[in-house]
């Protein structure tokens, strides 16, 4: 079965991600591995460093193309 996969070079890392939100299994989810850069001097969450697909959640709906303003979701 296809799953999504994100294209890291397209994504813009934005923590209002639509794609993530738009996601019916939450597939989509902030990198376990990486560090939030610093907000609003230090006082908001910031950005994650980048997103990935968790291939468990994910069905392969293709409901977060529709989603990513960067086109930054392929389905493979």
């Amino acid at each position: 079965m296809k799953k999504a996969v994100i294209v890291e070079a397209r994504c813009d890392r934005s923590p209002f991600c639509p794609a993530k939100r738009a996601c019916p299994t939450k597939a989509i989810e902030a990198k376990k591995n990486s560090n939030k850069e610093s907000g609003f001097f230090g006082l908001f969450g910031g950005s994650p460093s980048g997103y990935e697909v968790n291939s468990e959640k994910c069905t392969g709906c293709s409901i977060c193309l529709n989603y990513c303003p960067m086109g930054a979701i392929d389905i493979k």
